[in-house]
C-alpha cells in the first residue's frame, strides 16, 4: 500500500476504536464493563480453585422458619436469642470448631441478652456482629468508645479502606463480653454485583476485620503490613499478600456456582431437631443423629440465614444467593489465598491496541489473503490465552478494550477494503444477487397474481436443523464446506418434493418447507410425518456412505438434525417482485414449528411434533408424549410429541418404556417429586441410560424439590429461548 494510503487504514483501525475507547473510559463505564466481561469469561473457563473445606454454615433457612413459627420459645423471625447459645453449644458437644462467626446483628436490646452473654464467657471462640453505614441519625450509645477501642485494629492511616460515618457494635453486654467482633457489611459494585470485600473497615480512624479476617485468623494473634502499597496479614506461618485495589477493595474468587451451592449448610432446625433427640433418648449415638456434632470439628462456623423473611440475599456474580454464601466465598479466598488481583486497565489498552496495529499490517500490507480470514480467530484465540494464562495466576486483565474495539476495528478495515479493492466483486455480487430466485412448483406459476395477494389456510409447516452445524463448519474448509452441505441438502430436499412438500427456503443448513401449500391436500400432516421419518433413514444412509469413504471430519460423518411439525391454519403466498419472489409462509402455526425445531435439543428428539399432528396422524404413526411447554412468544401451553417410528414398528419396550414415563410426569404434576423421579429412572434403565427426555425431568424435579413452585403452578414448563 502507498505510504499516503496506510493513513486512512490506521486511522479507521487503530485511531477510532482509541477515540470510542477513551469516550467510554471518560464516561466512567469502563471499570463495570472489565467486571461484567470478566465474569462471562470465568463462567466459561475452567475453575482452578476449590471453595475451603474448613468453612460449614448453620442456616436458619425457610423450613426452620416454618417449623418453629409457633414454637413458644423461638416464634416468628426474629428469633429470640436464647436459641443461639444452643445452636454453637451444639457444635462443641463434641469436639471445639477453629471459631464461630455470626453473621447476625444483636444491636437492640431484647429480654433474652443474658443468654448471648453467657455463651460469650463460657463458650468461647465467638465472633459478633457489627454494622457500619452512612448518613441516619447518629445516636451515641455510652459503650461505643469502650468497645471500638477494644476491638480496633491498628493500621496505617494511608490504607485506603472504606470509611463509614456509623457504627453499630453489638449491644450492651453482649458487646462487652463478646471475645470477637467483625464487621458484616459487603459493598457491592456500581452495577450492584458483589464482587469484592474488603478486609478492614474503618470508623473513626479506627479499623474492625471482617469476616473474611476473622475466618482466617480464626481468634489467634496476627499481624499486618503495609509497604510500598502492598498489603499482608500473617498469622502463624501463614503471611498472606492482600492485592487491594485503590479503593481497598480485594476482588473475590467466586468458584463456581456448584460449589456455593454446595457449601456445607446445615439447618438449624435440624440441629434443634437432632438436640432433641438427644435429650429425649431417642438416639444414643450421636454420629446417628440428623446433624451429628463431629461434622463442625476443627470447622470455621458462619451462622446466617438464607429464610426469604430475613431479607438477607446479595447478588454475586452467579446470581442471587444468601448473603452468608458471599461471606463464606470471601472467608475461602483469605484462607486460600484464593483472591484475584485487577490489573491497571492500561495492561488491556496497551494489549488491544498492539493487536489492532497487528490488524492494519494484516490487511493492508500482507498480501496471503487466508491470513485476513484467519487473523481474528489468531486474535481472539490470543486474547482468551493471554486472559485465561493471566486468570490462572489469579490475575485479571481489563477486557472491554478489546471485546470493543477488536470488533469495530476489523470491520471498518474489511469495509475499507472492500470500497478500495471491491469494486469490480460488487459489480458481479450485485448481478448475482438478482439471479437468486427460489422455485416452487409449476401449479404456482399458473395463477401468479393469486399467488402474490396470498390466502389463509391449513398447512403443516416443517422446520429442520442440523445440531452443532457451527462447530462442523468450524472443522471443514470452505470447498467441503460446501460439498457436505450440498450432498445434504440435496437428498433432504428430494425427499421433501417427492413427498409433495414446497421447499420455501435455505437458511444456512436449516430447511423451511410447507406441505398443503400452494397446492391444498387435506393429506398434509401425514405426508409430513413420512418426510420426517423418510430423512432420518436417508441421514443414516449418508452417514454410512461418509464413513466408508471416510470423507469430511467426525463430527460431519455423524451429523445428525432435529425437525419440528406443527399444522394449522398460515397465510401463504407467492411474494416479492416480478424479478425476485419466493413462495413463502407466516403465522403462529410457523412461529410454533419453528420453536418446536429448537425445543427438540432439549429432550433429544430427532422430531418434534405438536398435538394438531399427534391427533390426526395417530392411526399410522406412534408418537410419543414428552411434556406441555410454553414457548418463547406464545402464552397457550402446547402439549409436544416425539415421532418415534410407523405402528407397525413399535416394540414392547418403546411402550414400556413410555408407560413409566407418563407415570412420572403424573407424579411431577401431582408434585410427588421423589416418585417422579424414581419413574424417570426406570425409564432410564429400560433405554439404557441414553433418554434426554427422562434425564431432564428428572434434574427438573430436583430443581422444583430444592425450590418449591407457586401454588398456582400448572406444570407446564415455559421456554425463555427461542
Amino acid at each position: 500500500m502507498k505510504k499516503q494510503n496506510f493513513f486512512y487504514p490506521f486511522f479507521l483501525m487503530v485511531i477510532v476504536p482509541g477515540i470510542f475507547l477513551g469516550i467510554i473510559y471518560l464516561l466512567g463505564y469502563s471499570q463495570t464493563l472489565n467486571r461484567k466481561l470478566s465474569d462471562s469469561f470465568f463462567h466459561l473457563l475452567p475453575s482452578h480453585h476449590k471453595l475451603s473445606n474448613d468453612i460449614v454454615i448453620i442456616d436458619i433457612d425457610e423450613q426452620s422458619i416454618a417449623k418453629y413459627a409457633d414454637h413458644p420459645e423461638l416464634g416468628q423471625w426474629p428469633w429470640k436469642r436464647n436459641i443461639y447459645p444452643t445452636l454453637i453449644g451444639y457444635t462443641k458437644l463434641i469436639t471445639r470448631p477453629k471459631i464461630t462467626i455470626i453473621d447476625i446483628m444483636f444491636t437492640e436490646r431484647s429480654d433474652y441478652d443474658d443468654a448471648l452473654v453467657a455463651a460469650n464467657i463460657n463458650l468461647g471462640e465467638i465472633s459478633h456482629a457489627a454494622n457500619f453505614r452512612d448518613g441516619g441519625i447518629v445516636i451515641p450509645r455510652k459503650n461505643e468508645e469502650d468497645l471500638s477501642e477494644k476491638f480496633n485494629v491498628p493500621l496505617p492511616l494511608e490504607i485506603p479502606f472504606p470509611k463509614y460515618e456509623n457504627v453499630s457494635f453489638p449491644i450492651g453486654e453482649i458487646g462487652e463480653t463478646s471475645p470477637m467482633i467483625h464487621v458484616v457489611n459487603v459493598i457491592p459494585d456500581g452495577d450492584g454485583i458483589l464482587r469484592r470485600f474488603t478486609p478492614f473497615i474503618r470508623w473513626k480512624n479506627r479499623h474492625f476485620p471482617t469476616v473474611a479476617v476473622q475466618a482466617f485468623v480464626t481468634g489467634l494473634p496476627y499481624k499486618t503490613e503495609w509497604k510500598d502499597g502492598r498489603f499482608w496479614i500473617e498469622r502463624g506461618e501463614i503471611k498472606r499478600e492482600i492485592p487491594l485495589g485503590k479503593d481497598g477493595l480485594v476482588r473475590a474468587y467466586f468458584y463456581t456456582e456448584k460449589e456455593l451451592r454446595n457449601i456445607p449448610r446445615y439447618s438449624a432446625a435440624g440441629i434443634i431437631e437432632s438436640l432433641n433427640q438427644l435429650n429425649t433418648g431417642e438416639v444414643e449415638d450421636p454420629e446417628k443423629l440428623l446433624v451429628p456434632p463431629s461434622l463442625f470439628d476443627n470447622k470455621i462456623v458462619l451462622i446466617g440465614t438464607s429464610a426469604a423473611s430475613t431479607h438477607d440475599d446479595v447478588v454475586t456474580p452467579h446470581g442471587l444467593f444468601p448473603g452468608v454464601i458471599g461471606q463464606a466465598v470471601f472467608a475461602s479466598n483469605l484462607i486460600e489465598g484464593h483472591m484475584l488481583r485487577e490489573l491497571p486497565e492500561i495492561y488491556g489498552v496497551g494489549f488491544t491496541l498492539f493487536i489492532l496495529f497487528i490488524g492494519v499490517l494484516v490487511l493492508f500490507i500482507n498480501q496471503w489473503h487466508l491470513l485476513k480470514n484467519l487473523y481474528p480467530i489468531f486474535a481472539v484465540s490470543l486474547f482468551v490465552g493471554v486472559f485465561y494464562f493471566l486468570y490462572r495466576m489469579d490475575m485479571v486483565i481489563a477486557s472491554s478494550s478489546f471485546v470493543i474495539a477488536f470488533p469495530i476495528s476489523y470491520l471498518l478495515g474489511f469495509a475499507y477494503l472492500t470500497y478500495t479493492e471491491g469494486k469490480e466483486k460488487r459489480k458481479y455480487n450485485s448481478i448475482l444477487r438478482n439471479l437468486v430466485d427460489p422455485g416452487v412448483v409449476s401449479e404456482a406459476l399458473e395463477d401468479m397474481d393469486s399467488l402474490k395477494k396470498g390466502g389463509e389456510w391449513e398447512i403443516t409447516a416443517f422446520f429442520s436443523d442440523v445440531a452443532g452445524f457451527s462447530s462442523i463448519s468450524e472443522e471443514l474448509s470452505a470447498s467441503d464446506l460446501a460439498r457436505l452441505l450440498n450432498e445434504y441438502l440435496s437428498a433432504m430436499t428430494k425427499i421433501l418434493k417427492s413427498n409433495s412438500g414446497t421447499l420455501d427456503k435455505y437458511i444456512g443448513d436449516a430447511i423451511v418447507g410447507i406441505f398443503g401449500a400452494p397446492i391444498q391436500n387435506q393429506d398434509h400432516p401425514r405426508l409430513a410425518c413420512k418426510t420426517a421419518l423418510e430423512m432420518l433413514v436417508e441421514i443414516e444412509n449418508l452417514r454410512t456412505h461418509w464413513q466408508e469413504k471416510n470423507d469430511y471430519t467426525e463430527s460431519a460423518r455423524n451429523m445428525a438434525f432435529r425437525i419440528g411439525l406443527n399444522c394449522g391454519p398460515a397465510k401463504v403466498g407467492f411474494m416479492g417482485t416480478d424479478s425476485l419472489a419466493s413462495y413463502t409462509m407466516m403465522g403462529d402455526t410457523v412461529n410454533l414449528a419453528a420453536r418446536l425445531e429448537a425445543a427438540a435439543k432439549d429432550y433429544g428428539a430427532s422430531i418434534l411434533v405438536s398435538e394438531s399432528i399427534e391427533s390426526v396422524c395417530k392411526e399410522e404413526f406412534h408418537f410419543r408424549f414428552l411434556d406441555w411447554i410454553r414457548v418463547k412468544g406464545k402464552e397457550a401451553p402446547v402439549k409436544i410429541f416425539s415421532l418415534v417410528c410407523y405402528l407397525s414398528d413399535l416394540s414392547p419396550t418403546m411402550l414400556e418404556a413410555e408407560k413409566k414415563y407418563e407415570e412420572g410426569f403424573q407424579f411431577y404434576l401431582n408434585r410427588e417429586w421423589e416418585k417422579a423421579i424414581n419413574s424417570f429412572e426406570k425409564v432410564l434403565e429400560i433405554y439404557g441410560q441414553r433418554d434426554v427426555a427422562s434425564k431432564l425431568l428428572i434434574e427438573r424435579c430436583k430443581s422444583l424439590f430444592k425450590n418449591p413452585p407457586p401454588v398456582d403452578w400448572d406444570g407446564v414448563f415455559t421456554r425463555t429461548s427461542k
